[in-house]
């Protein structure tokens, strides 16, 4: 009987310390996996699958690597904390897209480079654009947002990070 009651001891024990061990930090990462799955198990249109092989065709034809490409989304990123962030609407990003293949895709067509800039703004309604400026100092947002730095466009179709270096 002493025994039976020690070996429960124990189990509770352990089981009290494993509990415990879980700080707030990883479960909130858990939970954020478990939401990053259920997203991802979603359906997509066939506009937004569209739109993620565009960016992944973009990612593999841009003139030099790491210009343009994509990782999991949440991820930390190093120019994390960006400059700045805001929002901008898929006109705002194809006529950036526009701008990023003319100068970074000259291997492509034209028209190439304007169909797949055309299907990669497709993915969502907005985005959000974490920037950062890569220690520029003559920054002016005059004629617009600026096209220099570092784009992040976290967490698009809940499945990845896009980044843009300008």
């Amino acid at each position: 009987m002493r025994v039976v009651v020690q070996f429960s001891l124990l189990v509770f024990l352990l089981s009290t310390c494993v509990h415990q061990s879980k700080t707030p930090e990883k479960v909130r990462s858990e939970s954020y996996i478990r939401t990053q799955n259920s997203v991802n198990n979603s359906n997509l249109t066939p506009e937004q699958n569209a739109a993620l092989d565009a960016m992944n065709k973009l990612q593999a034809n841009t003139d030099e690597k790491n210009h343009f490409y994509s990782t999991f989304a949440g991820i930390e990123h190093p120019c994390y904390p960006p400059d700045t962030s805001f929002t901008i609407s898929q006109a705002e990003l194809l006529a950036a897209m526009n701008q990023f293949v003319e100068s970074h895709c000259k291997e492509l067509t034209k028209e190439e480079r304007d169909k797949l800039a055309a299907s990669m703004v497709l993915a969502q309604e907005e985005y959000i654009v974490a920037y950062c400026l890569a220690n520029a100092t003559n920054v002016s947002y005059k004629d617009g947002i600026p096209r220099i730095g570092t784009w992040i466009m976290p967490g698009i179709l809940g499945r990845r990070d896009v980044i843009i270096a300008w």
